[in-house]
């Protein structure tokens, strides 16, 4: 297997932990020391239990959607970067949303595992689905 057909391995796996809300498992594809930027680019978050937690409060929402539309990687002296473009839909407080955006990736390989270490988010579309409009359903 290829690093980039691990890396994207490995993201996917991730993907697929999260929305079975399986949290326990999402730590294991983190480093100890990884860093999140979000998507309003505010604080940091920083460390693997703080990513992780960060996945808890996105589980407030109903997940309706969720699509991996493209992954790009590239390779750097055993150092991975991957941009996923995605998009999602959910209701979160009773309102209806979809989204596409970017997310970057950073990962090593750690004891012959990827880790991620580095994590940004940036959304390039987000619109309330008004009741009546068509969705993902």
């Amino acid at each position: 297997m290829t690093f980039a057909e691990r890396v994207i391995s490995h993201i996917s796996e991730l993907n697929e932990a999260w929305q079975e809300q399986r949290f326990e498992a999402i730590g294991e594809y983190y480093h100890p020391d990884v860093i999140l930027l979000p998507p309003d680019a505010g604080e940091p978050i920083t460390g693997r239990d703080a990513v992780v937690a960060s996945y808890g409060d996105f589980a407030a929402a109903e997940l309706l959607d969720f699509t991996v539309e493209r992954y790009d990687t590239y390779e750097f002296s055993g150092t991975g970067v991957c941009h996923m473009r995605f998009a999602v839909e959910y209701t979160l407080d009773g309102a209806r949303y979809r989204e596409r955006g970017l997310e970057v990736y950073v990962i090593v390989d750690v004891e012959t595992r990827p880790q991620i270490i580095w994590r940004s988010q940036s959304l390039t579309e987000i619109s309330d689905i008004k009741a009546g409009e068509p969705t993902s359903e």
